[in-house]
Parts: structure tokens; C-alpha cells; sequence
């Protein structure tokens, strides 16, 4: 019976934090892959959430450009991911709209943004 109860015991406390530790470890695998494949060009986000193109890689750092003329040094486990489509402010193709299109300015006139209210300052 002590036997019995210890095994549950391992089995309840134990073994899901065993199976925690291996999936961690998996994506700590990758993340290691991902951040020793990055080149010069590839664009980046830091932990800190700031994104920048890489323009040189050593061995354990990086130097990723900001803005423009503006480069910083750091260690390459900073970079968290690379940067999506989405991340870099690229729009779907939307009923023939490309690219961002600001709420205020229009860049088609002839498309009101609010018709039934075509008396307002912002539909003149």
C-alpha cells in the first residue's frame, strides 16, 4: 500500500513536470537554431520588442540597424524572432487597396468614409 501511494505521488507531482522540462527544452532547441541561422539583412525583433535589420553577424553578437544610420551591438539571444509581414506594417491586398491607408486622409477621394452623414467637416 506505501508503495502504491508513493508511485502515485511520483506519478501526479513528478511526471508532468518531466513532460514541462521536455517541451521547454524543444523550444529552447529552436530558438537556438533560429537565432544562430540569422544573416545580414534578415529583419528581426529584440526581446525588448524592437525591430531592425541586421547588417553584421559574429559569432555571439549581431549589429542591427534601428533607423536609419542607426546601429546597435547585441548578443544574438536578444533577438526573440524574425520579423512577419504583418510585423513590418504590410497590408493584404484588400479590395484593390495596397498598403496602409490612413482613416483621416483617403487616398480616394470619391469613397466618403461616412455617407450618411455627408454634412460633417470630414466628408467635405
Amino acid at each position: 500500500m506505501d508503495i502504491l501511494l508513493l508511485v502515485l505521488i511520483v506519478a501526479v507531482f513528478i511526471l508532468p513536470s518531466f513532460l514541462m522540462m521536455r517541451s521547454q527544452r524543444r523550444r529552447q532547441g529552436e530558438m537556438q537554431a533560429m537565432q544562430s541561422s540569422l544573416g545580414v539583412g534578415d529583419r528581426v525583433v529584440t526581446v525588448a520588442g524592437i525591430h531592425g535589420t541586421i547588417v553584421g553577424a559574429r559569432e555571439t553578437q549581431v549589429e542591427v540597424e534601428i533607423a536609419p544610420g542607426v546601429q546597435v551591438t547585441m548578443d544574438r539571444i536578444a533577438i526573440m524572432r524574425q520579423a512577419t509581414p504583418e510585423d513590418l506594417g504590410v497590408v493584404p491586398v484588400v479590395d484593390e487597396q495596397i498598403g496602409y491607408q490612413h482613416p483621416e486622409q483617403p487616398e480616394h477621394p470619391e469613397h466618403p468614409q461616412h455617407p450618411e452623414h455627408p454634412e460633417h467637416p470630414e466628408n467635405r
